[in-house]
Parts: C-alpha cells; structure tokens; sequence
C-alpha cells in the first residue's frame, strides 16, 4: 500500500437492465448491501502498513522458503525496524500477535517516511522481501537510502543494499512463482521518476515513461513484466496507462472524463482466465474494464460494470482484489471524507464482486455503533475463507498513532475454499 500524503454507456430501445446483461454492464443500485460478521481484533499493536507472503492466496506451504512456510507477514515499525511473523493459516491470527517475531533489518525506512513499506518479492529463489533502507553508518536522509533486498539463507534473513541504488525508494516487486528472478520497480525520493530493474545487484536501471505520471498508483500485471500505471491524457485528466517493461512501449487503456486512479490488473477466471483490470474513477466509483469488440469489430478496453459508492460513504481508497473459488471481488475503503488518510472521519471496509450475479456492492464494517477509521485493507484466504485485515483507528483528539486500536478483521462471508489448502513441496 502507498501512503500519498505522507513522502501506495449505450444507450438503445431495449430494457437497461436487458441491455446491462447482454453487455456485462452492472447498473448498480448506490445503496450498499449489509453483510453479517463482527470485526475482529487481530492485535491492539500499532502495525501498519503491514503485507503478506503468498501464502495470502489461500495455499499454505509449510516447507516453503526453507521451512519458514508462506504464511507470513512483514512491516517495518516507527524505529527503523524490518519484522518478520507468522500468519496463522486456519484462524488467522498474528504470530506473535504484534507482529514482531524476527527482526530482518534495524535500518528500514518507516512507511510514512517515503510513502510505502516493504513489499514481497516471489519468485522461482522463494520469497524475498524489498524495502527502502539507509546506510547503516550514516544517519537516515534522503541521500543515505536506498533499494534494500532481505533473502533467506541457510534459514536465516540476510540484508543487503542494492549496488547504485542510493536515493531510490519503495520498490515493488513482481510475485510470480515461476519466475527465475524478480522485477521491481521504484522511484526517486522526489516521487517525480520511476524506473525498474530486475531485483539483482549490478543489473541496469531503466527509466519507465509514462505522460503525466506524478506518483500515482502503479502495480505489476501478475505473470508479465507490465505494469498498469496512471498518467495524464492530453486534457490533462489522469487516465490508466499500460507499460511494458520489455519493449517500453506505453498503451493508453482509459479514456474516461474524469479522473482516474487505483488501477490493478489480472486473469479473471469467471472470464475464461482473460486479463480484465479495474480503476477508480473521480474517486467515487468503483470500474471494472474487459477487452470487447468495438463497433469496428477490434479489441479495446470498455467499462462492463460501475459501482458507486453510497452516498453515506462516497469516497474510495485502496482498492485491491482477490480471487476466491474461481470468482473475483474488489475491496476498498470507503470513505466519508475526500481525504484518503484522514482520522478524523469514519470509514467502513466495502467488497464488491465482478460478474451481474455477485456486483452488489457490500458493507463489510455496517455497525453504526462503532465509528471508527478504517484504513489500508489487505486480504488472507484462510482454511475459513478470505478475510480482511486493515488498522482501526478512534477519533479522538489530534490525529497521531495514540488513537490506534491496532489492526483488525473481519470475515467476507464467502467460506472456505472448494479445493485443499495444503501445499507441500
């Protein structure tokens, strides 16, 4: 998760609803549909920012990364400090429950110091971790940090600093099993130019090149060396943007008037495993984009469902998705306040799903009892089903991590996985 305020349409005769089936265009309802299912306290322990291994997806490995599983999750803490923990794969629990189980690095940038965290790196070498880190001999500065890369050997985390990479900050890596080594990308610490690199010391920075990008949303398409990213068209509205870093070829993929932001893209497997990818548009709602012949016959990108937020909680923040028994869902943070990251105005954890019969948009958090701040979601497919973490906050006098009452949870409602979750090898 980047944390910016602190350095992650037809129309025809027939029936609308006909006509929404036909096209795969949900015309949906801004009233929220309520599920069951109490929040649950994961740890009162201020752990933010905090990501998970693999394991998240739902298969557990317990003699993966040399018999440190994959059920795991990282953060570095307000003292420069890199955790490691586990994740409890059948209840979901923290282990140990603040999260501080091995310390990898004493020299990590906070997350609200460069805007992100550490990231997972997974690849065919097992699971890496990259993260902003300082020179351990000089004092913390813009000038003495760096592309950090923590790796197991021999069972035991070991660190080092990327070769010229100083001034280089929050890298995210690419997470596919197959792949021989990592790709990251990551930016200046201005946040004014990206680049990547494969996740190797000595290999070559190469810049990306997107119109208009000033440090918005930018994620790796899973299985390739793309990576959807916000831009600005020529109106100077940001738009969504696909970059490949293997031919630098850059594609504009949104023509929306409006704003765009938020995108992430993957195979849909209730689309015949299809790339289909969904972006935030004026930070109200919530769309879902499919390659569909145009009135010309060729491919383009067009929007097949628009979810808006209800009026009570309109705004969006840190949207993401999983995919749970062949079906996908998007998750976000719903706010009351244009502000992502304010504490001072409530928000409620909202999911919504892709296909007409499950695009009813869901209040995960509906207890209107418990005003709270809820903020920076992350999923965890257990052996219960996928759950939903994020950091809860009180509002109660100035904004400051006093107010946190640690990270909680709560259940999506969509039960355990049809297959095992087992996975040994």
């Amino acid at each position: 998760m980047q944390y910016p305020f602190l350095s992650r349409r037809r129309r025809g005769m027939a029936s609308p609803w006909l006509l929404a089936g036909f096209l795969g265009l949900s015309l949906l309802s801004p009233l929220a549909q309520a599920t069951t299912g109490p929040e649950v306290q994961v740890t009162a322990s201020f752990v933010i920012d905090f990501e998970f291994d693999w394991g998240r997806d739902g298969v557990y490995c317990a003699s993966c990364n040399q018999g440190a599983g994959n059920a795991r999750l990282a953060f570095s803490d307000g003292r420069q400090r890199l955790w490691v923990a586990q994740v409890d794969p059948d209840t979901g629990a923290f282990l140990p429950a603040d999260g501080q189980g091995v310390l990898v690095d004493k020299h990590a940038a906070p997350a609200t110091t460069f805007g992100n965290g550490p990231e997972w790196a997974v690849s065919a070498q097992g699971s890496q971790l990259v993260y902003s880190k300082y020179l351990s001999d000089q004092l913390p500065s813009k000038s003495t940090v760096g592309l950090g890369v923590a790796s197991m050997v021999g069972g035991q985390w070991t660190t080092e600093l990327l070769s010229d990479s100083l001034q280089r900050v929050s890298p995210i890596a690419t997470m596919d099993l197959d792949a021989a080594t990592p790709l990251i990308q990551y930016q200046d610490t201005g946040r004014v130019n990206t680049y990547w690199r494969l996740l190797a010391d000595g290999s070559d920075e190469h810049p990306i090149t997107v119109p208009g990008y000033s440090a918005g949303a930018r994620r790796w398409v899973p299985g390739t060396h793309q990576i959807v990213i916000t831009g600005s068209d020529a109106a100077g509205l940001s738009q969504v943007f696909l970059y490949d870093a293997d031919t630098g070829a850059t594609q504009q993929l949104t023509h929306e008037r409006g704003s765009v932001s938020g995108a992430m893209m993957w195979r849909a497997p209730e689309y015949d495993n299809e790339y289909i990818f969904f972006a935030v548009v004026n930070a109200k709602t919530v769309v879902v984009y499919r390659q569909l012949p145009d009135t010309h016959g060729a491919l383009s990108w067009q929007a097949i469902q628009r979810t808006p937020l209800p009026a009570s909680y309109p705004y969006v923040w840190s949207p993401e998705y999983f995919v749970h028994n062949g079906r996908s869902y998007i998750f976000f943070q719903m706010n009351q306040s244009p502000v992502a990251w304010t504490l001072n105005s409530p928000s409620q954890i909202g999911m919504v799903g892709v296909l007409p019969e499950n695009s009813t948009l869901q209040n995960l958090t509906p207890d209107a009892d418990t005003v709270r701040m809820r903020m920076d979601p992350e999923y965890y497919i257990t052996s219960q089903g996928p759950f939903i973490y994020y950091n809860r906050f009180r509002a109660q006098g100035p904004a400051s991590p006093g107010n946190s009452e640690g990270v909680w949870r709560v259940d999506t409602g969509l039960g355990p996985a049809l297959s095992p979750l087992r996975q040994g090898h």
